[in-house]
């Protein structure tokens, strides 16, 4: 349990929210009849009619399923329960997404406090997040081949609930991914990202400082809140669902179903009710 929540603390989840959704996923465990790497969707509807019995409220069963979603991605497996909620609600993705302008900004005046080897490769990971929507997952299974600097585009392996897809590098991004390579990795690993990569608990604290880091510097410099790393992420694929079409978005982002990436089409459609209101104003 220690590392799944060292898992939502990444997530910036805050401490009582925490010690809810490992009680709730205590509950999942004990009542999975077998081990959570065999577990499929039938036992997930199956627990559902179990709480529903126990006369357990809409909201519980929703936060059940969103905590038991968290955990199929902290291991790693296919996750069922991603868009799985009581009355076949989709989990809109409700954290107002950045723009295209404040997602450059807070690249270009980023500027790493770190210390160790985490300086060289901190704006190389920010990069990664901003401009390709890469998560934490991604940079653990990234390899040194996945890279391809001569057509400026970056290969992210599948993983989990995460579909593999190849995705353009911005140009501002290939010279500092170059030198990275050439002199400051672990030459003796085949991670892109080494030697943190090839150590989650080493990944985790420079995400976790990162994360901390990069609020500050958003909200100092530029006034521009950052609720959690994954609000980058976020507002990148939004980007990508509104300028890109939906199924585009849905490759780019790695979904395996285009419901995922309908989650992100809420910020289109704000721009639609606004352009509603200013040419056609009816009172």
């Amino acid at each position: 349990m220690k590392e799944f929540r060292d898992y939502l603390e990444q997530q910036d989840i805050v401490e009582r929210n925490i010690t809810t959704m490992n009680n709730l996923l205590k509950s999942w465990l004990e009542w999975l009849p077998i081990e959570i790497e065999d577990s499929k969707y039938k036992h997930l509807l199956d627990y559902i009619g179990h709480l529903q019995k126990q006369e357990k409220s809409t909201h519980h069963i929703n936060r059940s399923l969103q905590t038991i979603s968290h955990y199929y991605q902290f291991k790693d497996l296919p996750n069922v329960a991603l868009t799985t909620r009581v009355k076949g609600t989709i989990n809109k993705a409700n954290i107002k997404p950045l723009t295209e302008e404040e997602l450059t900004k807070i690249y270009e005046v980023f500027e790493s406090k770190s210390t160790n080897y985490f300086k060289e490769s901190d704006k190389l990971i920010l990069g990664l997040m901003i401009y390709q929507g890469l998560e934490m997952g991604d940079f653990m299974k990234l390899e040194l081949k996945d890279i391809d600097l001569e057509k400026g585009t970056i290969y992210i392996p599948e993983r989990g609930q995460r579909r593999s897809r190849i995705i353009k590098l911005e140009s501002k991004q290939i010279l500092p991914i170059h030198s990275y390579i050439l002199q400051h990795r672990n030459q003796d690993s085949e991670k892109f990202l080494s030697p943190q990569a090839d150590d989650y608990n080493q990944l985790h604290w420079q995400f976790k400082k990162l994360s901390k880091h990069l609020k500050q510097e958003a909200k100092t410099k530029l006034n521009i809140e950052i609720q959690k790393l994954n609000h980058l992420r976020q507002s990148r694929v939004s980007i990508w669902v509104k300028n890109e079409g939906l199924r585009k978005g849905q490759y780019l982002a790695g979904f395996r179903r285009v419901l995922s990436a309908e989650r992100y089409r809420k910020a289109d459609l704000t721009d639609l009710k606004e352009q509603i209101k200013k040419h056609h104003p009816f009172k």
